[in-house]
């Protein structure tokens, strides 16, 4: 039997005629020891997250990015390594973080290559921010990262405090309508839907 010119070509022709290219792969689809995915180390932005662990605990971690550490080498003059890390704690319950004004806040130092800490013990049911930075020359703190604000939670049951009665006579049906609180500033319903 003859070939036929026309024929259609076999596998093997087909894929040695073709221009093939290495599909490129995530970094995260890299194997690891034993075909566990490989995670990077670092992602080279700049941030702060904390997580919350109990009313008196906080896990934060941060990370500062290559650019931003190049900076501040030139800014100082000295290499990252020997700029004095530090680590800021704010209390902003009830306030404005933005406005630059907090309750309390407490600053240290932290050791080199350090991007994590067990923050505790924390009051309950109080807001906090927390900030890495350095310190400059002068003593002074810089910060660099801040995460959002966040709240302990309390570690009373939450029929307990200063809103427990107003609460209560409102869920009974003592009254028609929750009762203003001292704390509120007034009108600030009307402020929200302005």
């Amino acid at each position: 039997m003859k070939r036929n010119e026309k024929e259609a070509p076999t596998v093997g022709q087909v894929a040695s005629t073709l221009h093939h290219e290495e599909p490129k792969q995530s970094p995260l689809l890299e194997t690891g020891p034993d075909g566990f995915w490989k995670l990077p180390d670092r992602y080279d932005v700049d941030l702060m997250h904390a997580v919350v662990q109990s009313p008196n605990a906080v896990y934060v971690f941060w990370e500062v990015s290559d650019a931003v550490k190049e900076t501040l080498t030139m800014q100082f003059m000295r290499p990252w390594e020997d700029l004095p890390k530090a680590f800021r704690i704010l209390d902003i319950t009830l306030l404005d973080y933005t406005s630059g004004h907090a309750n309390r806040s407490y600053t240290f130092e932290l050791p080199e290559m350090t991007n994590s800490w067990f923050v505790r013990p924390l009051d309950p049911n109080t807001t906090y921010v927390f900030e890495f930075g350095i310190r400059t020359m002068e003593g002074e703190f810089l910060p660099l990262v801040a995460s959002m604000p966040i709240d302990t939670p309390r570690n009373e049951p939450a029929g307990v405090g200063r809103f427990a009665e107003p609460v209560r006579r409102w869920q009974f049906g003592e009254v028609e309508s929750p009762e203003l609180l001292d704390t509120l500033p007034k009108y600030s319903a009307y402020r929200c839907v302005r």
